[in-house]
């Protein structure tokens, strides 16, 4: 599985290099940029939003450092939680295959006017990587119900 056509064309979805150095510190177990994927909501009810389902496509990255867990779609940050925050027994990763990852969580568990369900579907050839460190870094294992 490739790169998104967004990252080769346009480099979106690229770890941007003040990040970069920030992550090297933190010391990297895995990373991937560039990589496609999905971003479904289901029963999202926030303030100034609402949907029943909604899905889109994303070129975005993962990485995980020896501190946290991050997440973008795009140039939008999706999650940004240390390995120490309780929370993030509150995410979810689930391998469905050698090159698929999906991570999920309730978004109540993160933002206090927040309900429903957000799921970012990584296509990654680094998805048993990302699984077995995100395991590590104490998310379970399986997809968030409910919602």
């Amino acid at each position: 599985m490739g790169k998104s056509i967004f990252y080769r064309v346009f480099k979106l979805g690229s770890i941007p290099k003040k990040l970069r150095s920030v992550l090297e510190t933190e010391g990297i177990v895995v990373s991937d940029e560039g990589i496609g994927g999905w971003y479904v909501t289901k029963n999202l009810k926030a303030p100034g939003r609402r949907s029943k389902y909604r899905k889109e496509g994303f070129s975005g990255f993962l990485v995980i450092t020896k501190t946290r867990v991050l997440a973008y779609t795009f140039k939008k940050r999706q999650i940004n939680i240390s390995v120490d925050d309780p929370n993030i027994s509150n995410l979810y990763a689930e391998l469905v295959n050698s090159e698929k990852l999906t991570l999920s969580f309730e978004t109540s568990s993160f933002h206090e006017n927040w309900r429903g369900i957000v799921e970012l579907r990584f296509n990654t050839p680094k998805a048993q990587a990302f699984y077995d460190a995100l395991l590590d870094a104490g998310v379970q294992s399986g997809t968030v119900s409910g919602g």
